[in-house]
């Protein structure tokens, strides 16, 4: 990978180089950690950013047809999906008790993915 052009690394998609940069680290275990937890901060920001506009066009929706329940629903969606990435990934770490070290960075890597999952779901949704 070092041994590709600086040109053909813009052509690359953001997520497969911040995976490399952090897998890079993997043997430095605080580098490690640091890079994965500005990757997950990365990654909540974005998924917020879908989440507010699908709130705001929700809102949108309540104010000018009256219907709230998609908006309700939409909101038990989200609080639930917290809650299930959340456990899911506590699960694994865990699991991996009394290796804290190791655990967190598990849990790290999947609320990554998680959170990646759903931003793609949020982009997808169509109404």
């Amino acid at each position: 990978m070092k041994a590709l052009p600086i040109f053909l690394l813009a052509l690359l998609p953001v997520e497969v180089m911040a995976a490399s940069s952090c897998a890079d680290k993997r043997q430095f275990q605080i580098e490690y950690s640091r890079c994965l937890d500005q990757e997950l901060e990365k990654t909540e920001r974005e998924l917020k950013t879908w989440e507010n506009n699908h709130l705001f066009r929700l809102q949108e929706m309540e104010r000018s047809t009256g219907r709230g329940d998609p908006l309700r629903v939409f909101q038990r969606s989200r609080d639930t999906f917290q809650k299930f990435s959340l456990d899911h990934c506590r699960w694994q770490y865990l699991a991996l008790i009394p290796d804290s070290q190791a655990g967190a960075g598990v849990y790290k890597e999947c609320m990554i993915e998680q959170l990646k999952q759903q931003t793609e779901v949020m982009k997808n949704i169509r109404y």
